[in-house]
């Protein structure tokens, strides 16, 4: 639920004041009102979205994804959150102990993608964080939207989809966020993905599409990976419901880096990716030899140590933190 009860919602105009607002004057509100930062006015903004019809939404939806359009960054954050709340939509007529979203929200969003891709790399970093929720919600929409992946792989290619971004929030701050890349990732991995009940352990796995595989594993070999870029990969992938252990080898290249930043990284999280048979050898091989190599930093002989300590190679199964 989208809670922004800041101000009063009799900033509104409104026929009846004891009605919500209606769709429309939030529209008009973020129109008029373009240095109100966050939609502070609005105290039920779940509440609006929820009351609107779909035909309501859609007659909306122009004038809301012209609005992400504008050269100013917080009318632009005001329209996502709204563009988030139609997202967020929740299903009618259930009872009240149970909430569920309606997919026709994102569906009404879905041919705006192409026009909303930009905003993932917008310049007003809440902008750039909101945006990528909207878009994880969009990647729960079957079929898959194709302008969707190709968003994805988009970003994927883009020079410095693998590189930190400055926080924009705070500018007395030097603060950075994770690259997009592997931010995306978070998006194509549920966008791309079908699943199955396993019939052994009666747990819901997935996998990706052999286009979306391709796609991130072509992103994890290139030669401009960071530390920090193949950290918050790892985490995308070891916390997707869908695992691909083609995708996951594609990581191994790392155990051999001549940077221990990034062995360190791999190390710390392999335990949590599934892996071939025979990509687990190899990288139980590798990992045998880094422990016993006393030419390696100390610590991450200890990493090696903790890894072999504990390696089922079933993410499934829970072993200590390898955390330094």
């Amino acid at each position: 639920m989208l809670t922004l009860a800041l101000l009063p919602i009799a900033a509104y105009p409104q026929a009846n004041p004891t009605d919500l607002p209606t769709l429309h004057s939030v529209v008009q509100y973020v129109e008029a009102h373009s240095e109100d930062r966050g939609l502070q006015a609005i105290g039920q903004l779940d509440s609006i979205v929820n009351a609107a019809s779909l035909s309501e939404i859609k007659q909306e939806l122009p004038a809301i994804v012209g609005l992400t359009e504008s050269s100013n960054d917080h009318q632009r954050e005001n329209a996502l959150i709204v563009l988030f709340a139609i997202g967020m939509r929740q299903k009618t007529r259930l009872p009240e102990n149970r909430r569920e979203m309606d997919m026709q929200g994102n569906e009404a969003i879905v041919p705006y993608i192409s026009r909303l891709a930009p905003r993932l790399t917008d310049s007003w970093t809440p902008n750039r964080r909101i945006t990528l929720i909207l878009f994880n919600g969009l990647a729960a929409v079957r079929p898959v939207p194709p302008e969707l992946l190709e968003t994805g792989f988009t970003i994927l290619q883009d020079p410095g989809s693998t590189r930190t971004i400055t926080d924009t929030t705070e500018p007395s701050l030097t603060r950075n966020e994770p690259a997009i890349g592997p931010q995306m990732l978070w998006v194509l991995l549920r966008a791309g993905a079908t699943y199955h009940r396993d019939p052994v352990t009666n747990i819901t796995e997935g996998e990706d599409s052999p286009e979306v595989q391709e796609a991130i594993i072509a992103f994890l070999r290139r030669s401009d990976q960071t530390p920090s870029s193949v950290a918050e990969s790892i985490r995308a992938l070891t916390l997707a419901q869908a695992q691909n252990p083609n995708v996951n080898g594609a990581l191994l290249r790392f155990l051999d880096s001549s940077n221990p930043e990034m062995q360190r990284v791999v190390l710390t999280s392999i335990r949590g990716l599934t892996l071939t048979p025979e990509d687990y050898a190899s990288a139980r091989a590798r990992v045998t030899h880094t422990a016993k190599d006393t030419a390696m930093p100390p610590d991450i002989q200890k990493l090696a140590s903790d890894v072999l300590s504990c390696w089922p190679n079933d993410r499934h199964h829970a072993c200590p933190s390898t955390e330094p």
